[in-house]
């Protein structure tokens, strides 16, 4: 997986499973801890996720409506169902 695409998946994944640490999701991921956490830096960089200590990090606002943004629902629509998520 590489750049964008890596990106997207741990904001994904923080979605579903809240905060996490960048190892956690490199094992989720199937990725190296090291590459992930060079995208969770980007991520932070970006305001996409916040660092909640210990390496662990949780997706904010920004990184909600980027992964609605970038992930069409089954119908093709563009925007997933994301409502409900406490920010």
């Amino acid at each position: 997986m590489f750049g964008r695409q890596l990106e997207q998946e741990i904001l994904a994944a923080l979605v579903d499973e809240g905060p996490l640490s960048a190892v956690d999701l490199a094992a989720m991921l199937d990725e190296h801890p090291l590459t992930v956490e060079q995208a969770c830096d980007r991520l932070c960089e970006q305001g996409d996720i916040r660092s909640v200590g210990s390496r662990r990090y949780e997706l904010v606002a920004s990184g909600r409506h980027q992964l609605t943004d970038a992930e069409p629902t089954r119908s093709g629509s563009g925007s997933s169902d994301l409502s409900g998520l406490a920010d």
